[in-house]
């Protein structure tokens, strides 16, 4: 499936390579003796033309440019994820951060679901620091829903689209583990389907220099262990994120995308949504919800206070009609 995307980067990005039509105010990056790209996820820097002198789309850690391949105007619009980023006292922060991009990019590129957005590659020059090459898409599910009405039907959907492209990541050999599920890290593509972006976003921008950008409104999605100051000291560096964290993120998305407000509407401050969670307070379930024989009982079971309680993401799917008993028995005793 690999070969297959390397194959449209080509065709996207036809004719000889072109000077990168972006600030080149920062000759940094690429650092030499460090990684700069893989097989999987290459320098697609010259065969890409940015057609927005100004972000687009502001993000927490990153700024959103969109772009075309070289002598393709009228091409597929693609974006630049332009990671943002303050000053750092570490004299290796920059050089440690291509190095880690390029590795969690490699991983990045392999992923290939329909509900899983797609990534292409890395740019360098669109800004200080450098871009990740992915679909361009207009708008997340939170800025669908508040351009136009959507059914009660066609939220279902979408809730088993990002339960299926949230199995696909856990059950992967290693589980590839989201740490950021929200609304606003899921898009509709062309033809509506639910594509979840930014996976692993987090492994990247946790070190204190992005944190320092980052928005506390998060935690309306973050299980309470990764929360709970009584927790134990993490024993590794970067964010304590599991797949049963992301169990718990994908209940408070559901509530998001039936409710079509963050959880916790009624609370403006997101400190005390903090202490809420940890004390093991959830969001009223919106009336679709708590009508539903299946998810009136499935979202509170995600969202339970201890991670070894929440079903898996497998089981999730089952519930929802995603898997068969067949599949997910077969699933269940690891034989798929």
């Amino acid at each position: 499936m690999l070969a297959v995307n390397q194959r449209e980067i080509v065709k996207w990005f036809p004719g000889s390579p072109a000077t990168f039509h972006a600030s080149t105010h920062h000759a940094t990056f690429p650092f030499q003796g460090v990684p700069k790209a893989t097989q999987n996820f290459p320098d697609l820097t010259t065969r890409l033309y940015q057609t927005d002198a100004f972000p687009c789309a502001i993000g927490e850690q990153s700024d959103l440019f969109r772009a075309r391949g070289v002598n393709d105007e009228k091409g597929k619009v693609l974006a630049l994820k332009t990671l943002r980023t303050g000053s750092s006292s570490n004299p290796t922060f920059f050089q440690e951060l291509q190095q880690r991009l390029v590795a969690l990019g490699d991983g990045w590129a392999r992923l290939v679901h329909e509900n899983i957005a797609p990534i292409y590659g890395v740019a360098y020059g669109c800004g200080r620091l450098p871009a990740i090459v992915m679909n361009y898409y207009p708008g997340s599910l939170i800025s669908c829903m508040e351009q136009r009405h959507y059914s009660n039907e066609e939220k279902m959907n979408w809730v088993k689209e990002i339960a299926s492209g949230m199995k696909y990541l856990h059950r992967q050999r290693l589980p590839v583990v989201h740490g950021d599920l929200r609304g606003s890290n899921i898009f509709l593509d062309a033809t509506g389907r639910c594509q979840i972006a930014d996976v692993g976003m987090v492994y990247l921008t946790h070190s204190p220099e992005f944190v320092a950008m980052q928005s506390a409104k998060t935690c309306r999605w973050t299980a309470p262990e990764l929360m709970d100051p009584r927790a134990p000291t993490p024993t590794t560096p970067g964010p304590e994120c599991t797949t049963r964290s992301d169990v718990f993120s994908f209940a408070m998305t559901v509530v998001e995308i039936f409710s079509e407000n963050p959880p916790f509407k009624q609370n403006k401050n997101d400190t005390s949504v903090i202490f809420l969670i940890v004390k093991g307070e959830r969001p009223e379930l919106p009336q679709f919800v708590q009508e539903s024989p299946i998810l009136s009982k499935l979202i509170p079971a995600c969202w339970a206070q201890e991670p070894f309680k929440r079903p898996t993401i497998s089981y999730v799917c089952w519930k929802l009609g995603v898997t068969s008993n067949f599949r997910y028995v077969l699933e269940w005793v690891n034989l798929i």
